[in-house]
Protein backbone atom coordinates (compact mmCIF):
# COMPACT_ATOMS: atom_id res chain seq x y z
CA UNK A 1 0.00 0.00 0.00
CA UNK A 2 1.70 3.35 -1.27
CA UNK A 3 0.16 6.49 -0.24
CA UNK A 4 3.24 8.86 -0.97
CA UNK A 5 2.32 11.28 -3.62
CA UNK A 6 4.89 9.87 -5.79
CA UNK A 7 3.35 6.14 -4.94
CA UNK A 8 0.25 7.86 -6.10
CA UNK A 9 0.80 9.30 -9.05
CA UNK A 10 2.69 6.25 -10.45
CA UNK A 11 -0.44 3.92 -9.28
CA UNK A 12 -2.42 6.51 -10.58
CA UNK A 13 -1.14 8.00 -14.19
CA UNK A 14 -1.02 4.90 -16.05
CA UNK A 15 -4.81 4.34 -15.25
CA UNK A 16 -6.34 8.11 -16.32
CA UNK A 17 -7.21 6.19 -19.84
CA UNK A 18 -9.39 3.50 -17.56
CA UNK A 19 -10.32 6.07 -14.95
CA UNK A 20 -11.61 8.53 -17.85
CA UNK A 21 -13.52 5.51 -20.04
CA UNK A 22 -15.13 4.13 -16.59
CA UNK A 23 -16.55 7.55 -15.61
CA UNK A 24 -17.98 8.18 -19.05
CA UNK A 25 -19.43 4.58 -19.19
CA UNK A 26 -20.82 5.12 -16.05
CA UNK A 27 -22.25 8.78 -16.32
CA UNK A 28 -24.30 7.61 -19.51
CA UNK A 29 -25.34 3.76 -17.56
CA UNK A 30 -23.33 2.16 -20.21
CA UNK A 31 -20.46 0.19 -17.86
CA UNK A 32 -20.71 -3.59 -16.57
CA UNK A 33 -21.60 -2.40 -13.07
CA UNK A 34 -23.62 0.65 -13.49
CA UNK A 35 -26.65 -1.38 -12.63
CA UNK A 36 -24.85 -1.15 -8.99
CA UNK A 37 -22.83 0.99 -8.64
CA UNK A 38 -23.42 4.87 -9.44
CA UNK A 39 -20.77 7.02 -11.14
CA UNK A 40 -18.72 7.91 -8.55
CA UNK A 41 -18.36 4.24 -7.02
CA UNK A 42 -17.36 3.31 -10.08
CA UNK A 43 -14.58 5.78 -10.21
CA UNK A 44 -13.21 5.24 -6.93
CA UNK A 45 -13.24 1.77 -6.80
CA UNK A 46 -11.15 1.87 -10.54
CA UNK A 47 -8.56 3.98 -8.61
CA UNK A 48 -8.42 2.79 -5.41
CA UNK A 49 -7.70 -0.62 -6.11
CA UNK A 50 -4.16 -0.19 -7.30
CA UNK A 51 -3.22 2.00 -4.36
CA UNK A 52 -4.06 -0.35 -1.96
CA UNK A 53 -2.64 -3.35 -3.26
CA UNK A 54 1.35 -3.94 -2.21
CA UNK A 55 3.90 -2.25 -4.45
CA UNK A 56 6.20 -1.10 -1.26
CA UNK A 57 7.53 -2.81 1.56
CA UNK A 58 5.31 -3.40 4.79
CA UNK A 59 7.67 -1.01 7.05
CA UNK A 60 7.30 2.00 4.41
CA UNK A 61 3.24 0.94 4.40
CA UNK A 62 2.98 1.27 8.02
CA UNK A 63 4.94 4.37 8.57
CA UNK A 64 2.74 6.41 5.88
CA UNK A 65 -0.46 5.16 7.17
CA UNK A 66 0.39 6.06 10.87
CA UNK A 67 1.36 9.31 10.50
CA UNK A 68 -0.01 12.23 11.98
CA UNK A 69 -0.88 15.41 10.11
CA UNK A 70 -2.49 17.15 13.13
CA UNK A 71 -6.02 17.89 14.43
CA UNK A 72 -8.70 20.12 12.55
CA UNK A 73 -11.70 21.01 12.52
CA UNK A 74 -14.78 19.71 14.72
CA UNK A 75 -13.80 17.52 16.84
CA UNK A 76 -11.79 17.20 20.84
CA UNK A 77 -9.03 14.75 20.44
CA UNK A 78 -7.50 13.64 24.11
CA UNK A 79 -4.64 11.67 23.35
CA UNK A 80 -3.60 9.30 26.52
CA UNK A 81 -1.84 6.31 27.93
CA UNK A 82 -3.70 3.37 29.38
CA UNK A 83 -0.72 2.17 32.38
CA UNK A 84 -0.47 -1.62 31.87
CA UNK A 85 -1.06 -4.17 35.39
CA UNK A 86 2.08 -4.92 36.63
CA UNK A 87 -0.16 -7.54 39.12
CA UNK A 88 -0.44 -10.87 37.55
CA UNK A 89 -1.93 -12.99 40.79
CA UNK A 90 -2.29 -16.76 40.29
CA UNK A 91 -5.74 -17.84 39.20
CA UNK A 92 -8.04 -18.33 42.21
CA UNK A 93 -11.74 -18.37 43.05
CA UNK A 94 -12.23 -17.23 39.23
CA UNK A 95 -9.99 -14.71 39.18
CA UNK A 96 -6.89 -14.28 37.17
CA UNK A 97 -3.94 -11.68 35.89
CA UNK A 98 -4.90 -10.30 32.42
CA UNK A 99 -2.38 -12.22 30.49
CA UNK A 100 -3.69 -15.35 31.91
CA UNK A 101 -7.23 -14.83 31.27
CA UNK A 102 -6.07 -14.29 27.74
CA UNK A 103 -4.08 -17.53 27.20
CA UNK A 104 -7.23 -19.42 29.06
CA UNK A 105 -9.52 -18.08 26.08
CA UNK A 106 -7.36 -18.67 23.70
CA UNK A 107 -6.95 -22.50 24.90
CA UNK A 108 -10.59 -22.93 25.77
CA UNK A 109 -11.46 -22.16 21.98
CA UNK A 110 -8.67 -23.71 20.14
CA UNK A 111 -8.35 -27.38 19.45
CA UNK A 112 -4.59 -27.96 21.28
CA UNK A 113 -2.55 -27.03 18.62
CA UNK A 114 -2.17 -23.43 18.95
CA UNK A 115 0.91 -21.88 18.31
CA UNK A 116 1.73 -18.16 19.34
CA UNK A 117 3.65 -16.34 21.72
CA UNK A 118 2.10 -14.47 24.62
CA UNK A 119 2.95 -10.79 24.34
CA UNK A 120 4.37 -8.81 27.19
CA UNK A 121 1.62 -6.94 28.88
CA UNK A 122 2.66 -3.06 27.86
CA UNK A 123 1.24 0.19 28.54
CA UNK A 124 -1.48 1.09 25.52
CA UNK A 125 -1.76 4.14 23.87
CA UNK A 126 -5.07 5.46 23.06
CA UNK A 127 -7.00 8.74 21.75
CA UNK A 128 -10.47 9.74 23.61
CA UNK A 129 -12.53 11.39 20.45
CA UNK A 130 -15.53 13.70 20.98
CA UNK A 131 -17.36 16.31 18.57
CA UNK A 132 -16.55 20.08 18.96
CA UNK A 133 -19.30 22.46 18.19
CA UNK A 134 -18.78 25.84 17.55
CA UNK A 135 -15.68 26.03 15.46
CA UNK A 136 -14.50 25.95 11.65
CA UNK A 137 -13.83 22.80 10.01
CA UNK A 138 -10.26 23.67 9.37
CA UNK A 139 -9.74 25.00 13.49
CA UNK A 140 -6.82 23.82 15.37
CA UNK A 141 -6.93 22.19 18.37
CA UNK A 142 -6.29 24.76 21.67
CA UNK A 143 -2.76 24.13 23.31
CA UNK A 144 -3.59 22.78 26.42
CA UNK A 145 -3.24 19.79 28.15
CA UNK A 146 -4.95 16.59 27.44
CA UNK A 147 -6.79 16.73 30.49
CA UNK A 148 -7.82 19.88 29.76
CA UNK A 149 -8.95 18.68 26.30
CA UNK A 150 -11.25 16.04 27.83
CA UNK A 151 -12.72 17.84 30.19
CA UNK A 152 -13.51 20.21 27.14
CA UNK A 153 -15.21 16.87 25.41
CA UNK A 154 -16.88 15.80 28.42
CA UNK A 155 -18.79 19.54 28.37
CA UNK A 156 -20.30 18.33 25.00
CA UNK A 157 -21.24 14.59 25.92
CA UNK A 158 -25.01 13.74 26.75
CA UNK A 159 -24.74 11.79 30.16
CA UNK A 160 -27.24 8.59 28.69
CA UNK A 161 -24.79 8.28 25.85
CA UNK A 162 -22.93 5.67 24.46
CA UNK A 163 -18.94 5.38 25.31
CA UNK A 164 -17.76 3.21 21.91
CA UNK A 165 -14.35 1.15 22.55
CA UNK A 166 -13.14 1.87 19.00
CA UNK A 167 -10.37 -0.63 16.89
CA UNK A 168 -9.41 0.57 13.65
CA UNK A 169 -9.16 -1.47 10.63
CA UNK A 170 -5.98 -1.91 8.33
CA UNK A 171 -5.28 -5.44 8.02
CA UNK A 172 -4.00 -5.97 11.18
CA UNK A 173 -0.54 -4.23 10.12
CA UNK A 174 -1.47 -0.71 9.11
CA UNK A 175 -3.51 2.76 10.20
CA UNK A 176 -4.06 4.27 13.78
CA UNK A 177 -6.19 5.85 15.38
CA UNK A 178 -5.22 9.31 14.07
CA UNK A 179 -6.43 7.97 10.38
CA UNK A 180 -9.59 7.01 11.89
CA UNK A 181 -10.17 10.42 13.44
CA UNK A 182 -13.21 11.62 10.58
CA UNK A 183 -14.94 8.20 12.03
CA UNK A 184 -14.80 8.21 15.38
CA UNK A 185 -15.65 11.99 15.60
CA UNK A 186 -18.93 11.76 13.50
CA UNK A 187 -19.73 8.45 15.48
CA UNK A 188 -19.45 10.90 18.83
CA UNK A 189 -21.19 13.37 17.24
CA UNK A 190 -24.36 11.58 15.79
CA UNK A 191 -24.59 9.71 19.29
CA UNK A 192 -23.17 12.65 22.01
CA UNK A 193 -21.33 10.12 23.28
CA UNK A 194 -17.81 9.87 23.23
CA UNK A 195 -14.92 7.22 21.55
CA UNK A 196 -12.14 5.53 23.06
CA UNK A 197 -10.19 4.61 19.72
CA UNK A 198 -6.70 2.27 20.74
CA UNK A 199 -3.35 2.28 19.09
CA UNK A 200 -2.82 -1.12 19.64
CA UNK A 201 0.54 -3.11 18.46
CA UNK A 202 0.56 -3.91 14.97
CA UNK A 203 2.07 -7.01 12.98
CA UNK A 204 3.90 -8.65 12.13
CA UNK A 205 6.08 -7.18 14.68
CA UNK A 206 3.72 -7.71 17.40
CA UNK A 207 1.76 -10.84 15.87
CA UNK A 208 -1.60 -12.47 17.44
CA UNK A 209 -2.57 -11.74 20.35
CA UNK A 210 -0.76 -8.66 21.11
CA UNK A 211 -3.43 -6.45 19.23
CA UNK A 212 -5.88 -8.29 21.14
CA UNK A 213 -4.08 -8.33 24.37
CA UNK A 214 -3.78 -4.08 24.19
CA UNK A 215 -8.10 -4.33 23.20
CA UNK A 216 -8.51 -5.97 26.70
CA UNK A 217 -6.43 -3.85 28.14
CA UNK A 218 -8.37 -0.56 27.01
CA UNK A 219 -12.29 -2.41 27.54
CA UNK A 220 -11.23 -3.25 31.14
CA UNK A 221 -9.72 0.29 31.94
CA UNK A 222 -12.88 1.65 30.74
CA UNK A 223 -14.59 -0.33 33.44
CA UNK A 224 -11.79 0.28 35.98
CA UNK A 225 -9.73 3.60 35.33
CA UNK A 226 -5.74 2.69 35.88
CA UNK A 227 -4.07 5.35 38.03
CA UNK A 228 -3.70 8.22 35.69
CA UNK A 229 -7.00 8.32 34.12
CA UNK A 230 -9.02 10.96 32.87
CA UNK A 231 -12.63 9.28 33.27
CA UNK A 232 -14.55 7.96 35.65
CA UNK A 233 -15.91 3.89 35.53
CA UNK A 234 -18.03 3.08 32.92
CA UNK A 235 -20.18 0.77 33.22
CA UNK A 236 -20.55 -2.47 30.44
CA UNK A 237 -24.54 -1.42 29.87
CA UNK A 238 -23.22 1.57 28.33
CA UNK A 239 -20.05 0.58 25.95
CA UNK A 240 -20.46 -0.53 22.47
CA UNK A 241 -17.48 -2.38 20.91
CA UNK A 242 -17.27 -1.10 17.48
CA UNK A 243 -14.60 -1.38 14.66
CA UNK A 244 -14.15 -1.88 10.78
CA UNK A 245 -12.04 -3.95 8.58
CA UNK A 246 -9.55 -5.74 10.02
CA UNK A 247 -10.61 -4.00 13.88
CA UNK A 248 -14.36 -5.11 12.95
CA UNK A 249 -12.63 -8.79 13.50
CA UNK A 250 -10.43 -7.61 16.62
CA UNK A 251 -13.52 -6.17 17.99
CA UNK A 252 -15.56 -9.46 17.57
CA UNK A 253 -12.81 -11.64 19.04
CA UNK A 254 -12.83 -9.50 22.35
CA UNK A 255 -16.29 -9.97 22.41
CA UNK A 256 -15.99 -13.41 22.47
CA UNK A 257 -13.20 -13.52 24.86
CA UNK A 258 -15.58 -11.81 27.45
CA UNK A 259 -18.60 -14.51 26.49
CA UNK A 260 -15.71 -17.51 26.69
CA UNK A 261 -14.35 -16.71 30.37
CA UNK A 262 -17.15 -16.80 32.64
CA UNK A 263 -18.01 -20.09 30.45
CA UNK A 264 -14.75 -21.95 32.07
CA UNK A 265 -15.29 -20.31 35.39
CA UNK A 266 -13.66 -16.92 35.22
CA UNK A 267 -15.74 -13.89 36.32
CA UNK A 268 -13.36 -11.66 37.18
CA UNK A 269 -9.88 -10.14 35.87
CA UNK A 270 -7.46 -8.69 38.17
CA UNK A 271 -6.30 -5.00 36.92
CA UNK A 272 -4.42 -2.60 39.00
CA UNK A 273 -4.93 -3.57 42.09
CA UNK A 274 -9.03 -4.52 41.90
CA UNK A 275 -11.22 -7.66 41.03
CA UNK A 276 -13.10 -6.44 37.72
CA UNK A 277 -16.00 -7.82 37.23
CA UNK A 278 -16.58 -9.06 33.36
CA UNK A 279 -19.62 -10.86 33.50
CA UNK A 280 -22.17 -8.01 33.19
CA UNK A 281 -23.11 -7.39 29.46
CA UNK A 282 -22.45 -4.74 26.96
CA UNK A 283 -24.45 -2.60 24.97
CA UNK A 284 -23.81 -3.70 22.01
CA UNK A 285 -21.11 -4.67 19.17
CA UNK A 286 -21.22 -2.48 15.91
CA UNK A 287 -19.27 -3.23 13.10
CA UNK A 288 -18.88 -2.02 9.44
CA UNK A 289 -17.18 -4.04 6.40
CA UNK A 290 -15.76 -6.54 8.89
CA UNK A 291 -12.84 -8.78 8.17
CA UNK A 292 -13.65 -12.07 10.04
CA UNK A 293 -11.81 -14.98 8.17
CA UNK A 294 -8.10 -13.73 7.64
CA UNK A 295 -7.26 -17.17 5.04
CA UNK A 296 -10.15 -15.30 3.05
CA UNK A 297 -11.42 -18.54 2.00
CA UNK A 298 -15.00 -17.62 0.80
CA UNK A 299 -16.48 -16.93 -2.63
CA UNK A 300 -17.21 -13.62 -2.48
CA UNK A 301 -13.60 -12.87 -2.04
CA UNK A 302 -13.30 -13.69 -5.99
CA UNK A 303 -17.19 -12.93 -7.08
CA UNK A 304 -17.29 -9.93 -6.03
CA UNK A 305 -13.88 -8.35 -7.06
CA UNK A 306 -15.45 -6.42 -9.76
CA UNK A 307 -16.92 -4.04 -6.97
CA UNK A 308 -14.22 -3.85 -4.50
CA UNK A 309 -11.67 -1.73 -4.10
CA UNK A 310 -9.58 -5.01 -2.49
CA UNK A 311 -8.00 -7.06 -4.78
CA UNK A 312 -8.60 -10.85 -4.34
CA UNK A 313 -5.34 -12.32 -2.96
CA UNK A 314 -3.03 -14.13 -5.10
CA UNK A 315 -3.38 -17.53 -7.12
CA UNK A 316 -0.03 -18.63 -6.11
CA UNK A 317 0.23 -20.70 -3.15
CA UNK A 318 3.94 -20.82 -2.64
CA UNK A 319 4.23 -17.27 -1.45
CA UNK A 320 3.10 -15.84 1.81
CA UNK A 321 0.33 -13.45 1.65
CA UNK A 322 0.55 -10.71 1.44
CA UNK A 323 3.33 -10.63 -1.04
CA UNK A 324 5.28 -7.17 0.91
CA UNK A 325 8.50 -6.34 -0.61
CA UNK A 326 11.44 -7.56 1.47
CA UNK A 327 11.85 -5.19 4.56
CA UNK A 328 13.71 -4.86 7.45
CA UNK A 329 9.85 -6.48 9.18
CA UNK A 330 8.81 -8.80 6.25
CA UNK A 331 9.43 -11.71 5.89
CA UNK A 332 9.97 -12.56 9.96
CA UNK A 333 12.58 -14.71 10.96
CA UNK A 334 11.85 -17.63 11.40
CA UNK A 335 9.23 -17.21 8.15
CA UNK A 336 5.53 -16.91 8.49
CA UNK A 337 2.87 -17.02 5.76
CA UNK A 338 0.72 -14.50 7.49
CA UNK A 339 1.28 -11.32 9.16
CA UNK A 340 -0.96 -11.63 11.59
CA UNK A 341 -0.14 -14.83 13.27
CA UNK A 342 1.21 -18.15 12.33
CA UNK A 343 -0.32 -21.04 10.15
CA UNK A 344 -1.85 -23.19 12.87
CA UNK A 345 -3.55 -20.35 13.83
CA UNK A 346 -5.30 -18.74 10.48
CA UNK A 347 -9.07 -20.88 11.81
CA UNK A 348 -8.76 -20.19 15.45
CA UNK A 349 -11.83 -18.21 16.94
CA UNK A 350 -10.06 -15.31 18.13
CA UNK A 351 -7.91 -14.64 14.86
CA UNK A 352 -11.04 -15.57 12.64
CA UNK A 353 -14.20 -14.97 14.54
CA UNK A 354 -16.19 -16.68 11.41
CA UNK A 355 -14.18 -20.00 12.80
CA UNK A 356 -16.37 -19.47 16.09
CA UNK A 357 -19.41 -22.17 16.73
CA UNK A 358 -23.08 -20.60 16.75
CA UNK A 359 -23.58 -21.46 20.19
CA UNK A 360 -20.26 -19.81 21.22
CA UNK A 361 -22.45 -16.53 20.40
CA UNK A 362 -24.71 -17.40 22.81
CA UNK A 363 -25.56 -14.67 25.61
CA UNK A 364 -24.03 -11.90 22.97
CA UNK A 365 -25.30 -8.14 23.50
CA UNK A 366 -26.93 -6.82 20.53
CA UNK A 367 -25.21 -6.72 17.08
CA UNK A 368 -25.21 -4.25 14.15
CA UNK A 369 -23.56 -5.10 10.77
CA UNK A 370 -23.21 -3.22 7.75
CA UNK A 371 -21.53 -4.98 4.63
CA UNK A 372 -21.35 -3.96 1.12
CA UNK A 373 -20.75 -6.21 -2.05
CA UNK A 374 -17.13 -6.91 -1.15
CA UNK A 375 -14.61 -9.34 -0.58
CA UNK A 376 -15.82 -9.84 2.99
CA UNK A 377 -20.05 -10.04 2.39
CA UNK A 378 -19.86 -13.72 2.59
CA UNK A 379 -18.18 -13.57 6.07
CA UNK A 380 -20.21 -10.98 7.21
CA UNK A 381 -23.43 -12.81 6.52
CA UNK A 382 -22.62 -15.86 7.76
CA UNK A 383 -21.14 -14.39 11.14
CA UNK A 384 -24.69 -12.53 11.19
CA UNK A 385 -26.50 -15.77 10.87
CA UNK A 386 -25.04 -17.09 13.15
CA UNK A 387 -25.27 -14.97 16.07
CA UNK A 388 -28.94 -14.69 15.24
CA UNK A 389 -29.55 -18.82 15.41
CA UNK A 390 -27.46 -18.72 18.84
CA UNK A 391 -30.57 -16.60 20.19
CA UNK A 392 -28.80 -13.08 19.30
CA UNK A 393 -30.34 -9.34 18.05
CA UNK A 394 -28.74 -8.77 14.78
CA UNK A 395 -29.23 -5.86 12.58
CA UNK A 396 -27.98 -6.52 9.34
CA UNK A 397 -27.71 -3.17 6.87
CA UNK A 398 -26.22 -4.75 3.52
CA UNK A 399 -26.09 -2.75 0.50
CA UNK A 400 -25.77 -4.01 -2.88
CA UNK A 401 -22.88 -3.04 -4.89
CA UNK A 402 -21.09 -0.80 -2.29
CA UNK A 403 -16.93 -1.40 -2.01
CA UNK A 404 -15.18 -2.48 1.41
CA UNK A 405 -15.62 0.44 4.10
CA UNK A 406 -17.80 2.29 2.21
CA UNK A 407 -19.57 3.75 5.16
CA UNK A 408 -16.57 5.18 6.63
CA UNK A 409 -15.83 8.09 3.38
CA UNK A 410 -19.64 8.39 2.92
CA UNK A 411 -19.31 9.82 -0.83
CA UNK A 412 -22.73 9.02 -1.96
CA UNK A 413 -26.36 7.87 -0.22
CA UNK A 414 -25.26 4.62 0.82
CA UNK A 415 -22.39 5.45 2.21
CA UNK A 416 -24.28 8.40 4.73
CA UNK A 417 -27.39 5.95 4.93
CA UNK A 418 -24.70 3.06 7.01
CA UNK A 419 -23.27 5.72 8.72
CA UNK A 420 -25.88 7.05 9.93
CA UNK A 421 -27.58 3.66 10.79
CA UNK A 422 -24.08 2.29 12.62
CA UNK A 423 -24.23 5.64 15.15
CA UNK A 424 -28.30 4.91 15.70
CA UNK A 425 -27.46 1.62 16.49
CA UNK A 426 -24.59 2.91 19.43
CA UNK A 427 -27.44 5.40 20.74
CA UNK A 428 -30.39 3.00 20.47
CA UNK A 429 -28.71 0.11 22.05
CA UNK A 430 -27.21 2.12 24.94
CA UNK A 431 -31.04 3.23 25.53
CA UNK A 432 -31.94 -0.63 25.60
CA UNK A 433 -33.89 0.04 22.35
CA UNK A 434 -32.86 -2.48 20.01
CA UNK A 435 -35.56 -5.10 18.89
CA UNK A 436 -34.96 -8.28 17.79
CA UNK A 437 -36.15 -9.14 14.43
CA UNK A 438 -36.01 -12.13 12.21
CA UNK A 439 -34.55 -10.19 8.93
CA UNK A 440 -32.20 -7.85 7.66
CA UNK A 441 -32.13 -5.26 4.63
CA UNK A 442 -30.20 -4.76 1.41
CA UNK A 443 -30.58 -1.48 0.00
CA UNK A 444 -29.84 -0.52 -3.93
CA UNK A 445 -28.08 2.15 -5.94
CA UNK A 446 -31.66 4.14 -5.80
CA UNK A 447 -32.86 3.30 -1.90
CA UNK A 448 -35.01 0.32 -2.60
CA UNK A 449 -34.98 -1.68 0.37
CA UNK A 450 -35.32 -5.62 0.32
CA UNK A 451 -35.85 -7.17 3.20
CA UNK A 452 -34.58 -10.85 3.72
CA UNK A 453 -34.31 -13.47 6.41
CA UNK A 454 -31.56 -13.58 8.67
CA UNK A 455 -31.55 -17.51 8.54
CA UNK A 456 -31.43 -17.16 4.50
CA UNK A 457 -27.77 -15.13 4.96
CA UNK A 458 -25.27 -16.82 3.29
CA UNK A 459 -27.29 -19.33 1.33
CA UNK A 460 -28.34 -19.26 -2.39
CA UNK A 461 -31.13 -17.56 -2.15
CA UNK A 462 -32.33 -15.06 -0.67
CA UNK A 463 -35.75 -14.29 -0.39
CA UNK A 464 -36.86 -15.75 -3.71
CA UNK A 465 -33.45 -13.96 -5.27
CA UNK A 466 -30.52 -15.70 -6.80
CA UNK A 467 -27.22 -14.18 -4.89
CA UNK A 468 -24.62 -17.13 -5.64
CA UNK A 469 -24.14 -20.52 -6.58
CA UNK A 470 -23.66 -22.64 -3.35
CA UNK A 471 -25.19 -22.54 -0.10
CA UNK A 472 -22.82 -21.42 2.29
CA UNK A 473 -23.59 -24.16 5.35
CA UNK A 474 -22.01 -24.08 8.21
CA UNK A 475 -20.01 -27.21 7.39
CA UNK A 476 -19.34 -26.17 3.94
CA UNK A 477 -17.34 -23.21 5.31
CA UNK A 478 -15.68 -24.99 7.93
CA UNK A 479 -14.35 -27.16 4.82
CA UNK A 480 -13.37 -24.13 2.68
CA UNK A 481 -11.56 -22.37 6.00
CA UNK A 482 -9.71 -26.30 6.09
CA UNK A 483 -8.90 -25.83 3.08
CA UNK A 484 -6.68 -22.49 3.38
CA UNK A 485 -5.38 -23.37 6.76
CA UNK A 486 -3.96 -27.07 5.42
CA UNK A 487 -1.54 -25.07 2.56
CA UNK A 488 -0.35 -22.29 4.52
CA UNK A 489 0.50 -24.79 7.40
CA UNK A 490 2.48 -26.69 4.93
CA UNK A 491 4.09 -23.70 3.68
CA UNK A 492 4.88 -22.33 6.81
CA UNK A 493 6.49 -25.61 7.39
CA UNK A 494 9.01 -25.94 4.16
CA UNK A 495 10.06 -22.41 5.14
CA UNK A 496 11.05 -22.49 8.31
CA UNK A 497 13.28 -25.98 7.49
CA UNK A 498 14.88 -23.96 4.72
CA UNK A 499 15.62 -21.32 7.19
CA UNK A 500 16.75 -23.68 9.38
CA UNK A 501 19.51 -24.49 6.43
CA UNK A 502 20.59 -20.93 6.31
CA UNK A 503 20.07 -19.94 9.83
CA UNK A 504 24.05 -18.91 9.63
CA UNK A 505 22.99 -15.85 7.28
CA UNK A 506 24.67 -12.60 7.84
CA UNK A 507 22.02 -10.05 7.91
CA UNK A 508 18.42 -10.08 7.72
CA UNK A 509 18.23 -8.48 4.69
CA UNK A 510 19.61 -11.62 3.33
CA UNK A 511 17.31 -13.83 5.44
CA UNK A 512 14.59 -12.19 3.62
CA UNK A 513 15.99 -12.71 0.45
CA UNK A 514 16.29 -16.13 1.07
CA UNK A 515 13.01 -16.15 2.26
CA UNK A 516 11.24 -15.18 -0.92
CA UNK A 517 13.69 -17.86 -2.78
CA UNK A 518 12.85 -21.09 -0.43
CA UNK A 519 9.09 -21.13 -2.07
CA UNK A 520 9.76 -22.59 -5.15
CA UNK A 521 7.52 -25.89 -4.50
CA UNK A 522 4.13 -25.78 -5.85
CA UNK A 523 1.38 -26.57 -3.32
CA UNK A 524 -2.06 -28.04 -4.18
CA UNK A 525 -3.78 -25.87 -7.23
CA UNK A 526 -6.26 -23.16 -5.94
CA UNK A 527 -9.66 -24.02 -5.74
CA UNK A 528 -12.12 -23.13 -7.97
CA UNK A 529 -14.35 -19.89 -7.40
CA UNK A 530 -17.95 -18.77 -8.82
CA UNK A 531 -16.90 -16.63 -11.31
CA UNK A 532 -19.22 -13.05 -10.96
Amino acid sequence: MDISPLGLARNTLPRVPLILKTAILALFGWSPNSSVQDAITEVIAVMARPALGTPVSLLKSQQQTKMDYGIWGRMWVSKHTILSPREEPNSHLGICGVQEALTKAIEALGDGSDHYTLPEVVNVEAEWIGYRGGVSHIARSPDISEREKYEQLMQEVDLDSPVILYLHGGAFCLMDPATHRWTTSGLAQQTRGRCLSVRYRLSPQYPFPSALLDCLIAYLALLCPPPGSFHEPISPSQIIIAGDSSGAGLAASLLQILLTLPRIGISRIYFHGRDVDITAPLAGLALTSPWLDISRSLPSVIRNTRYDIIAPPSADLTIPHPNFPPDSVWPTAPPRVETYCEATMVDHPLVSPLATHKYLWDGAPPVYLSVGWEGMQDEAEIFARRVYAAGGTVGFDGYEGMPHCFSMIPWNKAGRSAFTNWAAFCKQAVGGGIQRVDYGTWTNKHGVVRAVSLMDLGMRRQGGVQVRDEDLEDAKVDEYMAIQREWRVKLEEELRVECKVTKNSTTKTVRAQEVTRWTTARMRPRRSQPTP
